[in-house]
């Protein structure tokens, strides 16, 4: 199901098409437990990579939640034209994500704390949007592993997916 709807158009993309496995995470910059995933599975995530077992595609979505606003305009600054640019990027906002969620002014504290830009459109906000309705995703975060999903109490480390 995920091939069809979680296309890499509207995705930070690592690794190779053939790899074993294909994994899609699906993120938001201010959702705690996104971040806690996020930190916890990095290394093993991207050393999975390297040694070719995962294909894997990141994906930030803006959910529409109150205690997520912030982060939904985070979001918009992921660029997903450049995923090395884009994964020291999101890592920065995770080691500040309290104060990122605790600011009024999102735009000027990405602006100026990161020196980022807003780079996403509407229209990919929109597909992805799109995407996530027809995978009737509904929680943050969520990963796909091979097709399965994993979220709330069924989300486990990468590792042990790939044991």
């Amino acid at each position: 199901m995920s091939k069809k709807y979680l296309s890499v158009s509207t995705a930070l993309n690592f690794g190779q098409t053939a790899a074993k496995h294909q994994v899609t995470a699906i993120l938001n910059l201010g959702c705690p437990d996104s971040r806690q995933w996020y930190l916890a599975n990095q290394q093993a995530l991207f050393q999975a990579v390297q040694t070719g077992q995962i294909r894997l595609k990141i994906k930030f979505w803006n959910k529409p939640v109150a205690d997520l606003a912030n982060g939904n305009v985070a979001n918009r600054f992921v660029n997903y034209a450049q995923p090395k640019v884009a994964l020291k990027f999101i890592t920065a906002v995770y080691a500040q994500q309290k104060d990122l969620n605790a600011t009024v002014d999102v735009n000027k504290f990405l602006t100026t704390k990161f020196k980022a830009n807003q780079v996403v459109t509407q229209e990919v906000l929109t597909q992805i949007d799109r995407e996530i309705a027809a995978e009737g995703i509904t929680s943050l975060p969520t990963v796909i592993f091979d097709d399965v999903r994993y979220s709330d109490d069924q989300l486990v480390p990468i590792t042990q997916l790939l044991a």
